[in-house]
């Protein structure tokens, strides 16, 4: 068994780097204003496709790892996962309209395939097994989160003996924080369906609004499953406040998103 190494930030790629060991790579990118449209990656969110592109060449040459060795998903808040294999490399690198369609989060066992999800203010989840190794990317904002794509996700790999709860670990993309994500009734109502006790993560305000901490609710399914908490690892960026260095759909309306991803070397 590997032990899974958190690093601090890398100024010099510009990504928070998760996790850096013999079998697995994975890490989130930030904005950084100095780069062609603010360092977006996201084709489906963006202005300018072309400012992307050079966007995603760099990180490609950064990690020796080229585009045609990419498989993306385009989200749409559902909780459905895909298994990514050697056959999909290439999906959604180049176009989005050739990425894998009707997925919020994809997982591989095969080295030399990157995956990934897009996130502004919503989690992006890397789970990561060294053991396996198996490497899954997950999408929630709070509509994934009511659709428990996370536990559903993580119970799926669990059954089919693809990660396991005492080795995988958890990382957390920046992502809008309990103090800032305020939402109306209407959602916490379905929150509170959801199979796990969701009272500690809703803060109830006094003009029929409430504010909800996603990740907590998120890291809360991972225990459930068994996951030590040790090997979980959230992040304390919250997007709504962190300006210089987040995406944030809810500040900017018009906005690039963070990637999370990783491969298996």
């Amino acid at each position: 068994m590997y032990i899974l190494e958190k690093l601090q930030m890398s100024i010099q790629t510009n990504k928070i780097i998760h996790i850096n060991n013999e079998h697995i790579f994975g890490a989130t990118t930030l904005k950084d204003i100095t780069l062609p449209e603010k360092n977006n990656t996201a084709l489906h969110v963006c202005i300018d496709p072309e400012a992307v592109m050079i966007n995603r060449k760099r990180l490609a040459e950064e990690l020796n790892m080229p585009l045609d060795h990419w498989a993306l998903p385009w989200q749409k808040h559902t909780n459905n996962m895909a298994h990514v294999t050697s056959n999909d490399k290439g999906k959604g690198a180049y176009d989005k309209n050739t990425s894998i369609m009707n997925v919020d989060a994809v997982y591989t066992t095969e080295p030399n395939i990157l995956i990934g999800v897009f996130t502004a203010d919503c989690l992006g989840i890397l789970v990561v097994d060294e053991t396996t190794p198996c490497i899954c990317a997950i999408h929630s904002g709070w509509k994934g989160t009511t659709l428990e794509i996370t536990k559903k996700c993580l119970s799926e790999l669990i059954e089919k003996d693809l990660i396991h709860p005492e080795s995988c670990h958890i990382y957390f993309s920046p992502s809008i924080q309990f103090d800032s994500l305020e939402v109306g009734m209407e959602v916490v109502e379905q929150m509170k369906q959801i199979s796990i006790d969701t009272t500690p993560f809703i803060r109830y305000m006094p003009n029929e609004k409430a504010y909800i901490d996603n990740q907590g609710i998120n890291i809360e399914m991972c225990k459930e499953l068994g996951i030590p908490e040790k090997n979980i690892h959230p992040s304390k960026y919250d997007t709504k406040k962190e300006f210089d260095t987040c995406f944030s759909y809810r500040n900017d309306k018009q906005t690039g998103e963070h990637f999370t991803f990783g491969y298996i070397k």
